[in-house]
């Protein structure tokens, strides 16, 4: 009887050691992997940043809210460094693949143009040409004075007062008529709007769809 009951007891004792040895091995290999994100190898995967790298401001971007590393008074004073001239038209909106400044300036002979980036200052699509003489009364006559015309935040408000949205491109450019500002909104229903503003007295001029 006692001989019995010592070989069940030691039977039982190597089940007991039998079943812990294969638990710890099962837990191993049945562990759920860690999910992205979480510690492990899975969250060194690199996340999907929708293709844009981070170096540019992405399009689609909300101009009346985003501030760039460049302004446009900046991207103007490097074109004039560049070009003796003076200002006739200067624009903001997405160019290929970044938003830039479009940048145009006269001369009394020559109309130079140039994109610079407004994240970066870099510089492209420059080109010079000469004013063909029957034009250059008429570009003389669409030069911005800077020191004359209302702040950009001055215009801005205006023109959202006028129309509310989501500003995707603008311009302050010379007319015939005096310089002016322009802004492109779109609405919550996605309808454009094109409105314009006085850069002399900061007056609304029109909304245009």
């Amino acid at each position: 009887m006692r001989a019995e009951r010592k070989s069940v007891t030691v039977a039982s004792a190597l089940a007991v050691v039998l079943s812990v040895s294969l638990a710890g091995c099962s837990g191993s290999a049945s562990e759920n992997p860690p999910a992205q994100g979480e510690s492990g190898s899975a969250s060194d995967a690199p996340s999907d940043g929708g293709g844009d790298s981070g170096a540019t401001t992405p399009r689609g971007a909300d101009l009346a809210v985003t501030s760039f590393a460049i302004s446009w008074t900046d991207a103007v004073d490097a074109a004039m460094d560049k070009f003796d001239g003076r200002l006739t038209d200067v624009e903001l909106d997405w160019s290929m693949d970044r938003y830039a400044y479009a940048i145009e300036l006269v001369s009394d002979s020559e109309e130079y143009e140039v994109r610079v980036d407004a994240d970066t200052g870099e510089q492209f699509d420059e080109s010079t040409e000469a004013i063909e003489s029957d034009d250059i009364a008429e570009k003389q006559a669409e030069v911005v004075d800077l020191d004359e015309v209302v702040s950009w935040e001055d215009a801005l408000a205006t023109a959202l007062d006028a129309q509310s949205g989501t500003v995707n491109e603008w311009k302050l450019e010379g007319t015939s008529h005096g310089p002016q500002y322009q802004f492109d909104v779109d609405d919550d229903s996605g309808e454009d709007y094109e409105v314009s503003v006085d850069a002399t007295t900061g007056d609304l001029l029109g909304v245009d769809d």
